[in-house]
């Protein structure tokens, strides 16, 4: 709904001011803030006002968690998580009793995107400038020449490719995941900073296929796709592949999304 920025935005505001700025409804965006501040998440600048004059706001540190994606203290997504985790709870439940399992795409684009956005800032900030190089061999291989390729298996949203390819200009990185019937970075919008850092590419992986010869194979620690979600890859090519699969190309830029703080 927009209502954590919001209030991080736009200092205190009260239901119908905060319900104005996100489309929302002022008596629903009354209850929501209400709630919010009895569990100690919201505070309320004048308590004793009437209830549509009252005036709320996020106290300090808490716009970190709640509102500011570039923080390494970002959690928000976590509550987009929860949502899909709970959406196939019967094929879950029927699993328990007949047995079988539930794929991941039961649990739709809320679990798969809020993964996405909760690991976005650790792979862009911390992958490619502290945890790669604490292994010195893979850290002096990835500078070195000729070029490494890198296999990013189990690439999900992609930031983890990027940030790879971020932290290590030279490289060329292959992301592949199979979960998805689309895996493809968005590219419009945000301006580079003069400069492509590093090359990326995002493909369908066939689990009958090796993806192609590579000096380094990352496992991501995420895991699952974010399809259709805005990277700051900027595209040469876009073709189809297997089974309708997208394929996306490109030099990385530092752009309004790949950029932190």
């Amino acid at each position: 709904m927009g209502y954590y920025e919001a209030l991080a935005g736009g200092g205190p505001l009260t239901a119908p001011e905060l319900a104005a700025r996100t489309g929302t409804q002022a008596r629903y965006a009354r209850e929501w803030l209400e709630q919010q501040t009895v569990a100690g998440i919201l505070a309320v600048e004048n308590e004793g006002a009437p209830a549509e004059a009252r005036r709320y706001f996020l106290p300090p540190g808490h716009d970190e968690v709640l509102a500011q994606p570039d923080s390494l203290n970002y959690l928000a997504p976590l509550a987009q998580m929860l949502a899909g985790a709970v959406r196939p709870l019967d094929r879950v439940l029927q699993a328990y009793r007949q047995g079988g399992g539930v794929p991941l795409e039961a649990y739709g684009a809320d679990f798969r995107e809020g993964q996405g956005r909760v690991n976005r800032v650790m792979f862009l900030a911390q992958l490619g400038s502290e945890w790669l190089p604490a292994i010195p061999d893979l850290h002096a291989r990835l500078q070195a020449d000729p070029p490494a390729r890198v296999a990013d298996l189990g690439c999900g949203a992609g930031w983890s490719s990027i940030g790879i390819a971020l932290g290590y200009p030279k490289v060329v990185v292959d992301g592949f995941d199979s979960d998805l019937p689309v895996i493809v970075s968005e590219a419009q919008g945000g301006s580079g900073d003069g400069g492509s850092e590093g090359s990326v590419a995002f493909e369908p992986e066939s689990r009958s296929e090796t993806p192609r010869a590579a000096d380094k194979v990352s496992s991501s620690v995420e895991g699952t796709p974010q399809g259709g979600r805005r990277s700051g890859l900027q595209p040469r090519q876009r073709r189809p592949g297997a089974a309708g699969l997208a394929v996306v190309r490109g030099p990385i830029k530092r752009t309004a999304s790949t950029r932190i703080g």
